[in-house]
């Protein structure tokens, strides 16, 4: 059997795979995301000073680029039916859907709490200079404050989720011996 080639694969999910867009979706956004994470994680203990400017720059610019993928990335999951569930054991159904519908949720936050925190700070969203977006509010300390909290538990528990997202994936395949699940996110094992 060989391997699907993009144009022979349907642009939309069946029931028993992901298409092409859901596909593009989710490798797309992962990397968006794990390179947001990580540059966060760099400068959240950095003192103030050029170093710290220049990577919370970078993920801003980052961030806003990919605000709109990641939007349709998020209204593509929940306006089109995923694949039929595995078979599997129920808590493990049970967790699975729990742990994407967080994963969503929290990607959600993120996108909802970065661009306030920096508003309510009094700050535009400057994209590596190219443009801004101007602050659609006054200053507001406490919400500012609230907001970064926020933002930062968030991140804290989406890399924890992506870690037990990955975890469960690695499990399966290399465990339970069961390329299923991962053969729906990146096509059929070449023949």
């Amino acid at each position: 059997m060989r391997r699907k080639a993009a144009a022979d694969m349907p642009w939309r999910d069946t029931p028993a795979a992901y298409g092409l867009v859901s596909r593009l979706n989710h490798w797309i956004g992962a990397a968006a995301v794990i390179t947001l994470l990580g540059i966060g994680l760099y400068f959240e203990d950095l003192p103030r000073g050029p170093e710290l400017r220049y990577w919370m720059d970078l993920h801003v610019g980052i961030g806003a680029l990919v605000l709109l993928p990641l939007v349709f990335r998020l209204g593509w999951r929940w306006t089109t039916p995923s694949p039929q569930p595995l078979p599997q054991r129920p808590w493990l159904q049970r967790t699975s859907r729990v742990t994407h519908a967080l994963l969503l949720g929290l990607i959600a936050v993120m996108l909802v709490s970065g661009p306030l925190a920096l508003w309510s700070g009094g700050r535009p969203i400057d994209v590596f200079g190219w443009f801004a977006l101007p602050s659609p509010m006054a200053e507001q300390h406490e919400l500012h404050e609230a907001l970064e909290e926020v933002h930062g538990a968030g991140s804290t528990l989406l890399l924890w989720l992506i870690i037990l997202h990955v975890g469960a994936s690695l499990w399966h395949t290399l465990l339970e011996r069961n390329r299923a699940a991962l053969a729906r996110m990146l096509g059929p094992p070449p023949g």
